[in-house]
């Protein structure tokens, strides 16, 4: 069972991202250096940075959870004003996620192993649940299971609760959504802008060595492009923060 909180990269997932981050850094050392040794040394920057890459794609996929979520309370919110209780409503929303998500998503496999475990397992709906918002790390999933069981315990209005917390996670993924289209040019520029640098060194390396070739011949030219690495990599670090449209 995942852990929302931790990535592991599959074989594939693996190979593309060393090569292709390898081969960035060992471009990018040799513009910045003019030195098949120092691009080599930064062609190992990967096997440090892939925490960080996992990082990133373990926020992402928690992301898709939570936005996913949104259609896991809606169903139940239909099951439960039928009078369903939660492992038939929980067998219904595998049905209807199953017609609306992919094969991957994050959440119909979550919703098809919950079913076994209640199913086959023999585990109460209390267990699956809390295992799997502990595991989330998505505050509205435990928010949604401790309003759950808070009403179990109670007797308050199951299907109003639901029902409040369905239209409070439609909101609040509305607005993310709003933000992101608002930010989304802003990043493509960020992107732009950053990649320029790198560009125009490269056009001057290969069209014009002699213009550039005092920055790699004396210790002042490679502080200079040092400096000027460094600057470009707190850039996007700086800008990805400005950008973060967390709610």
């Amino acid at each position: 069972m995942n852990d929302y909180s931790l990535y592991r990269l599959e074989r594939k997932e693996k190979l593309r991202y060393y090569a292709v981050s390898m081969a960035g850094f060992a471009l990018l050392g040799f513009l910045y250096y003019n030195n098949v040794l120092i691009a080599c040394c930064a062609a190992l920057c990967p096997v440090f940075a892939e925490k960080h890459y996992k990082g990133y794609l373990s926020e992402k996929r928690r992301k898709r959870l939570a936005f996913e979520f949104r259609d896991l309370l809606l169903s139940l919110s239909s099951s439960f004003a039928t009078g369903r209780h939660m492992k038939e409503a929980l067998s219904e929303a595998e049905i209807y996620l199953d017609g609306s998500l992919t094969a991957e998503s994050p959440m119909l496999l979550e919703i098809k192993q919950m079913n076994r475990r209640l199913g086959q397992g023999g585990e109460s709906d209390k267990e699956v649940l809390t295992d799997f918002a502990a595991r989330s790390g998505c505050e509205d999933i435990v928010s949604f299971v401790d309003v759950y069981f808070t009403c179990l315990d109670t007797g308050g209005d199951l299907i109003k609760a639901v029902g409040r917390s369905a239209e409070a996670l439609i909101e609040k993924i509305s607005i993310e959504k709003e933000l992101e289209a608002l930010t989304a040019q802003k990043k493509y520029e960020t992107v732009i802008l950053g990649l320029m640098p790198v560009v125009i060194l490269a056009f001057l390396k290969f069209s014009s060595p002699e213009y550039i070739a005092p920055l790699y011949a004396s210790a002042a030219g490679m502080f200079v492009m040092t400096a000027a690495l460094g600057l470009l990599a707190a850039s996007f670090v700086w800008s990805g923060k400005i950008l973060r449209t967390d709610i």
